[in-house]
């Protein structure tokens, strides 16, 4: 017995050295993940904290839209909101308050006209959200793209202005659709230019309305737009199960200032 423990200690004494190496090793390489890890996410903050810095120091309105149905209002007398509306309005509040920024948070039809000159948020496209549609028609000439009807599957295309393209999503055979197209808008407020911006986050359906909300905190994104404090970005997802997924960026524009 006394010999195996002997036997032991020697081992530990011979391999020590080789065990003090590995250990620092992997503590260094421990300390350098972690340290990449916190640099990217400060990185991510910084980036995020500088788009959202001026609309989220001055408290912006976050606006949600509400369908209204005409005749089938009864069924919800307060408008229905779509769940992609919804988790869109929850991942710019999330944004703002993880950055220390707050907003107020209003449903489009009770908006003051002294609000509407304030800085906004809209979420959900001019069908969904009747602020979008009100202010998209007054940057008309400003921005270059829009939304338009297709009437074929009773909802919102995108239009590419400058190039008469209209981008729209794509249908599986039951109707339903499985890519979404999006945009996201900052502006200044054509209400009060000099005082107030814009943010417009909207899709031709509630998917891609989510998903460009979720891109607003994409690293990536954020560092394409550092120099561009007036922009129109321009989404695609894929949509699966109503769920959206591997959202990219298909362009921006610099809108022009004045």
């Amino acid at each position: 017995m006394s010999l195996a423990v002997g036997s032991v200690g020697a081992w530990l004494v011979q391999a020590f050295p080789d065990i003090s190496s590995n250990l620092i090793a992997a503590a260094i390489g421990g300390v350098l993940v972690w340290s990449a890890t916190n640099a990217r996410r400060h990185l991510k903050l910084v980036r995020a904290r500088r788009f959202w810095r001026a609309l989220g120091g001055r408290h912006p309105l976050i606006v949600l839209g509400a369908h209204d149905f005409g005749s089938h209002r009864r069924w919800a007398n307060a408008g229905v909101v779509g769940m992609g509306d919804i988790e869109a309005l929850v991942e710019v509040e999330a944004q703002l308050r993880r950055l220390g920024f707050a907003g107020k948070i209003v449903e489009s039809k009770q908006l003051s006209p002294r609000e509407l000159s304030s800085d906004l948020v809209l979420i959900g496209g001019p069908v969904a959200n009747a602020v979008t549609r009100t202010m998209m028609a007054k940057l008309r000439g400003t921005i270059s793209y829009d939304f338009a009807e297709d009437p074929e599957h009773e909802a919102a295309v995108v239009h590419d202005l400058r190039s008469g393209r209209l981008l729209r999503p794509q249908y599986e055979d039951s109707g339903y659709p499985v890519s979404d197209h999006a945009l996201i808008i900052r502006t200044p407020n054509p209400l009060a230019p000099d005082t107030s911006e814009l943010v417009i986050i909207a899709g031709c359906f509630e998917h891609g309305t989510e998903a460009a909300a979720e891109k607003l905190g994409d690293r990536k994104f954020l560092r394409k737009l550092r120099r561009m404090k007036h922009f129109e970005a321009l989404v695609e997802t894929t949509v699966v199960n109503g769920a959206h997924y591997n959202t990219k960026l298909v362009e921006t524009r610099r809108v022009p200032e004045g």
